[in-house]
């Protein structure tokens, strides 16, 4: 361990510097607000020079810490570094800027991702506008949703590659072993889902996100059109040739799917302009997840743009 010109620990001198320079601010904010106004401008200046030296040295290590982990997304996508193709040059401030200011692993991790993006050769990716704009107004919280709704949608990828599809080659006549494959691929795909749920599940549980009850937690993400409600499906087939009418008793049947349709869209348009209470909710008949949001069009770009999506 190192050591002191007093033999003591190192990092004890680390840490009593950073008790005094927050003792120092502490005085700094105290006098401004109890001092006569002549003395205000010397406290002001000594105020933001503490206060500059701190937010220097914490954006350094965050652009320090964001780099390493653009080298690292780089080296696993195989990109050498002289084959990089740097952007331009505002764009090369704003993702800098950006990641300096991020101080939380998880938004960092997205500034990162977009900048590894923009640097590879041969992606499709840019640093656009509106992702730095996004990347800019993002909470811890907002950060951790789109991290596991891009990785539903990795999983759910997955799980659509690996599922068994069979069916028979006559459905009119299933054969015994025909049947025999139909429920082996059954219980082989059910699996395959449980284990992809329990993913999921952990994945939510990491981040604290299965249990969101507080108010507000989608508003960002929604307004910044990031994320939207899941539509639901429940209207059923409509003739082309609408319903046949020969008596009182048809038309009362024709009225009432009318009204009843008419209430089921009205119960969609509620559900699309109200907030979400929770981020998915569980399935009553089956191990399934019902996501109560998903990535919009915008959102898949803006995940793939920071490497979530592939």
């Amino acid at each position: 361990m190192a050591t002191d010109h007093n033999g003591g620990p190192k990092t004890s001198v680390d840490a009593s510097n950073g008790k005094a320079i927050d003792a120092a601010l502490g005085d700094v904010i105290r006098g401004l607000l109890k001092k006569p106004s002549e003395a205000v401008g010397e406290l002001v200046a000594d105020g933001i020079g503490i206060l500059g030296d701190r937010v220097r040295r914490k954006r350094e290590l965050n652009a320090k810490l964001g780099m390493e982990e653009v080298r690292k997304r780089l080296d696993a996508d195989g990109v050498d570094m002289k084959d990089i193709t740097p952007p331009k040059e505002e764009e090369l401030h704003l993702l800098m800027n950006g990641m300096s200011l991020a101080d939380d692993e998880s938004i960092r991790g997205l500034w990162a991702g977009l900048f590894a993006k923009a640097l590879e050769p041969n992606s499709e990716a840019e640093a656009e506008r509106p992702f730095i704009s996004v990347l800019d107004s993002l909470s811890p919280l907002d950060a951790k949703i789109i991290d596991l709704l891009s990785f539903v949608q990795r999983t759910d990828n997955e799980l659509q590659d690996k599922i068994i599809k069979f069916a028979p080659r006559d459905f009119m006549n299933v054969t015994v072993e025909e049947r025999t494959q139909a429920e082996r691929a059954q219980k082989e795909n059910a699996a395959l889902q449980k284990t992809a749920v329990s993913t999921i599940r952990q994945k939510a549980e990491k981040y604290n996100l299965s249990g969101l009850g507080a108010p507000g937690w989608s508003d960002n993400l929604m307004r910044q059109g990031v994320i939207e409600r899941t539509p639901i499906h429940r209207f059923g087939r409509v003739s082309a040739f609408g319903p046949t009418i020969r008596d009182e008793r048809d038309l009362a049947n024709a009225l009432g799917e009318f009204n009843k349709t008419l209430r089921e869209m009205e119960e969609v348009s509620k559900r699309q302009a109200s907030p979400p209470e929770r981020l998915f909710s569980q399935h009553t008949f089956g191990p399934q997840l019902n996501l109560e949001v998903q990535l919009t069009a915008f959102g898949k770009r803006f995940a793939s743009a920071c490497g979530l999506i592939r």
